[in-house]
């Protein structure tokens, strides 16, 4: 009797199987480490079933970014949905930023860690659409900060966009940072108390990007 076939449901939730377990290798192993041979024998199945759903590790490698970026996406645009208010949706993201990085830290890891390659890396080759998309991906999550921001600045040009793009990569970083040292348990090697100094740094990084409009406010002429 022929094998019923996969409902689409079924086959989506294959390939988020198998991008779980290729995460999981390269965590582990590193990226070099991967392949769908490896994969194939963690989830029990022979390597052409992995090829039946990816071309290569390089596809997997983009798939599980795309799949990271869109998971940050919609955690930044849900958690600041209810607030009309600019300071509050920014308050919003960047708890919402945190809690991501925090709970998943494999994703966090191979979206900004990790030294795995990126859109740079595919240039010129067959994957370069699929690494183009993975970019726009991370642009998207990018813009969320960067648009309300460039809102509550009433001038225009260039300028005005490199000083904006400017101050969110640098709040970024500290972001990426101190989510990072939590996530690498050094934290923990130096504080009581890693859930009240992370609280505590959240309000100081919010209070210090929202002071920029307070600056605009009172007519400061940023740049």
């Amino acid at each position: 009797m022929p094998k019923k076939p996969m409902t689409k449901e079924e086959i989506e939730t294959t390939r988020g199987k198998i991008l779980d377990t290729a995460l999981s290798i390269i965590i582990e192993e590193g990226f070099n480490n991967l392949s769908l041979r490896k994969i194939a024998s963690r989830l029990n199945v022979t390597a052409t079933t992995i090829y039946n759903y990816y071309t290569n590790k390089d596809e997997i490698n983009l798939m599980i970014r795309i799949r990271g970026f869109e998971k940050l996406y919609d955690l930044l645009t849900k958690r600041s949905a209810p607030f009309n208010n600019t300071a509050d949706r920014i308050k919003a993201m960047i708890r919402a930023y945190i809690e991501f990085g925090l709970t998943n830290p494999s994703y966090y890891d191979i979206m900004f860690n990790l030294h795995t390659p990126k859109y740079l890396d595919y240039v010129g080759t067959e994957i370069e659409p699929l690494a183009h998309m993975e970019k726009q991906n991370a642009l998207k999550c990018l813009s969320l900060f960067i648009e309300p921001i460039s809102a509550y600045i009433p001038a225009k040009g260039e300028k005005k966009d490199h000083y904006v793009l400017f101050q969110i990569v640098k709040y970024w970083s500290d972001l990426h940072g101190f989510i990072t040292l939590n996530n690498s348990r050094l934290f923990h090697e130096v504080l009581d108390d890693v859930d009240s100094f992370i609280k505590e740094r959240t309000e100081d990084m919010i209070e210090y990007i929202l002071k920029l409009k307070e600056r605009v406010d009172e007519g400061e002429k940023l740049f």
